[in-house]
């Protein structure tokens, strides 16, 4: 596999890239844990501050060094407007993310899981899944319009319920 791209363009969105997390970022993180939807429907912590901001900003970017996964900006012209990313287990790659109100409502979430599963299926991956929280309605629309599929219930491990997503990829080929 290829090292992870350090930049995506989503060009269907002119001036919005996504950029790879670096340790400077660490106020995305922040941000979005104030953001009153946010940690109820995803794994921000809804405690978090400053220090721990900084410290999950270092680690995203250790992952993404060693290869583990990487988190990216969702960047418009400057202004961090969310982070969206994938991470490797035994099973394959999940991709997550996560959007200040500011930037929803726009596909750029859409647009962002189509281009990292793009990159992914032209790696040679052949499947990639995604974890929504139930009663995740918008989130399950994201997994829905990406092609995902429902492959089964789960348990974060908090015990909230969740249900897994899966997607098939297909090697692109010369004239994708």
């Amino acid at each position: 596999m290829d090292s992870f791209p350090l930049r995506l363009d989503l060009r269907a969105h002119p001036g919005v890239v996504l950029r790879r997390l670096e340790e400077d970022d660490w106020a995305i993180e922040l941000q979005l844990t104030r953001v009153d939807d946010v940690p109820p429907w995803t794994m921000y912590p809804a405690d978090l501050d400053e220090d721990g901001a900084r410290l999950r900003a270092q680690r995203n970017v250790r992952a993404a060094d060693a290869g583990h996964g990487i988190r990216y900006v969702v960047d418009e012209q400057g202004d961090a407007l969310g982070t969206v990313g994938f991470g490797k287990s035994d099973d394959g790659f999940e991709v997550f993310y996560a959007l200040r109100p500011e930037g929803r409502g726009r596909g750029l979430i859409t647009a962002a899981v189509t281009a990292l599963t793009g990159w992914l299926a032209g790696q040679g991956e052949t499947v990639v899944w995604l974890s929504t929280l139930d009663g995740n309605a918008a989130s399950e629309a994201v997994a829905t319009r990406c092609g995902f599929r429902r492959f089964r219930s789960g348990t974060y491990v908090d015990g909230r319920p969740l249900t897994v997503w899966t997607r098939g990829l297909s090697t692109p080929t010369a004239a994708d």
